[in-house]
């Protein structure tokens, strides 16, 4: 009975993803939209990108892939051959810390936990979402090296935003489940 109920709750989160994710992808086009009109990408293209850049190659060191770095591209010195991998502006993951500082807003204001408490969940729930971005990057990176370019394209073009997605679901359901100060450590 108990295993029946797991696979409910595995299929009921798995259709209300397949349901949310053509609205949650128009979204993060909403939003790209927004911050090219206002000029912010170039921000994000010259100081953040280098940086996430430099995160996802110590986080492929943890994989024994050596690389080396210039400004946003990741050089990895993989066993077929070299491979770069250019990380762009938009493909950061800035949308879901928009999207993550929404949902807290939301969500946090009308908790009944202390303002440490919220704080420290709202702390724990952003650095793990930009961890998660950083690992998404990495995964399209050791798929380049060890199955192809094309299927690293296709996960980073169909699969990446369910990574993210998952995180954000997650992260809240496990947070409003146990109470934010609970999560928070508070």
């Amino acid at each position: 009975m108990r295993e029946e109920r797991g696979y409910a709750v595995l299929l009921i989160a798995a259709s209300f993803t397949l349901i949310i994710m053509p609205f949650y992808i128009t979204f993060n086009e909403f939003l790209t939209e927004i911050i090219k009109s206002i000029g912010l990408w170039w921000f994000i293209e010259t100081y953040i990108a280098p940086l996430v850049a430099r995160f996802t190659a110590s986080m492929l060191a943890l994989f024994g892939l050596e690389a080396t770095l210039s400004g946003p591209i990741v050089y990895l010195n993989a066993p077929g051959g070299a491979i770069a991998l250019y990380i762009a502006w938009n493909c950061i993951g800035w949308q879901s810390i928009v999207i993550f500082s929404a949902i807290s807003y939301l969500v946090l204001k009308e908790s009944s936990s202390s303002l440490l408490g919220k704080l420290t969940t709202t702390l724990v729930g952003l650095q793990g979402t930009i961890l998660v971005n950083i690992l998404r990057i990495a995964l399209v990176a050791l798929i380049a090296v060890y199955v192809g370019k094309g299927p690293a394209i296709i996960f980073h073009d169909y699969f990446g935003s369910f990574v993210t997605f998952g995180w954000l679901m997650l992260f809240w359901f496990i947070s409003t489940r146990t109470g934010g100060d609970s999560v928070a450590g508070a």
